[in-house]
């Protein structure tokens, strides 16, 4: 008998299988991977200036609104470190006995967010002098802890623990697993 997925993505599936263990999907802006393309990003948001100042107001933008969400459907947030802090799986491992083993349910719903610092690719501004004197603002990509959230919720199409990261900077992939 054939699942929902398999039923749904049958012409697409050219083998046989047991079951999924995870789906990778990885999304991002490739033009946000380029300084270039994050000071236009920026400018056509308005910003006629480039300063890392500019860069925290997006951050703490998103921040505040992934905050709101959690509070409004009144969504756990753990920050990783102080539950467990482990690695290889902990995340998923932590969800699934705290949330999901418990969990009979049917359709989609949320479980947890759990919020991390890890370093990742992302810009940071530096301002410069120029041979004539003049002062300005270079855009250059660096690596740094950063402010992640993985999102773990039910998917009723794909069954079990679904998560989904996004990183609290403008200039950073994002990941569905």
């Amino acid at each position: 008998m054939k699942n929902s997925f398999v039923q749904q993505f049958a012409q697409n599936i050219n083998f046989k299988y047991v079951c999924f263990d995870r789906v990778i999907l990885r999304g991002y802006i490739r033009c946000m991977f380029f300084p270039a393309g994050v000071i236009t990003f920026l400018k056509l948001m308005g910003f006629r200036k480039i300063s890392n100042g500019v860069m925290r107001i997006l951050t703490d933008q998103l921040n505040s609104h992934i905050l709101k969400i959690a509070q409004e459907k009144e969504i756990p947030i753990h920050w990783w470190p102080s539950v467990d802090g482990g690695k290889d799986g902990a995340k998923q491992r932590f969800v699934q006995e705290k949330y999901a083993r418990h969990d009979s349910g049917k359709g989609d719903r949320l479980y947890c967010i759990l919020t991390d610092k890890e370093p990742v690719k992302t810009f940071a501004s530096r301002e410069l002098t120029s041979p004539k004197g003049r002062k300005y603002e270079k855009l250059y990509d660096c690596r740094k802890p950063v402010k992640q959230y993985y999102i773990y919720f039910h998917d009723q199409l794909l069954g079990g623990v679904i998560s989904a990261n996004f990183i609290s900077t403008a200039t950073t992939p994002s990941r569905f697993n």
